[in-house]
């Protein structure tokens, strides 16, 4: 079961990291580079925040049947991908500047990848798991390549905000 909550842990990083990184998005649009980075810095919150409710929710008790903990990985999934699907919306709203809209949209569509990776992995969640193979299942590793260039899109957006002199930390979790 540590697995499996590491594994939704480190996806969660992966994708704050990447919604944070969606606030640092440059751009044309209707928007100034600083109205755009303010609007997705409110939309970053918010996801930040339902990231956080996610991760406060109790696992299964050790006593539960295998039907309990496969109900417990289907909704954890499906908790993970409404997340996912409101900030796509969310950020598919914000019209970037032309300075960040290539990103931005790889960003977007990253997300909709992961989302729709994990959304097929819900499907593969056995009718009953033991505490022990909850610990070894996961279904995120479908959407490791999505999830990696949210990561990249991040530190785009990153990179167009600190040329800009606009200071934001998006969070990235780029290896230094």
């Amino acid at each position: 079961m540590k697995f499996f909550a590491l594994s939704i842990t480190a996806l969660v990083f992966l994708a704050v990291g990447v919604i944070a990184s969606a606030c640092g998005d440059d751009g044309g649009g209707g928007l100034s580079l600083e109205e755009y980075f303010a609007q997705l810095d409110t939309a970053q919150n918010e996801v930040d925040r339902r990231f956080e409710e996610f991760f406060t929710q109790e696992e299964p008790d050790p006593n539960a049947s295998g039907e309990e903990v496969a109900a417990f990985a289907g909704e954890a999934i499906a908790a993970f991908v409404s997340i996912l699907q409101d900030a796509q919306d969310t950020f598919a709203g914000v019209e970037p500047p032309a300075e960040a809209e290539d990103v931005h949209n790889d960003l977007v569509q990253a997300i909709e990848d992961a989302r729709d990776a994990l959304e097929a992995a819900a499907d593969d969640v056995p009718a009953a798991l033991s505490l022990e193979e909850l610990e070894v299942f996961d279904p995120f590793e479908p959407a490791t390549e999505a999830f990696e260039r949210v990561e990249a899109a991040c530190v785009g957006l990153q990179t167009i905000a600190d040329d800009n002199g606009i200071t934001v930390d998006l969070e990235c979790q780029e290896e230094e």
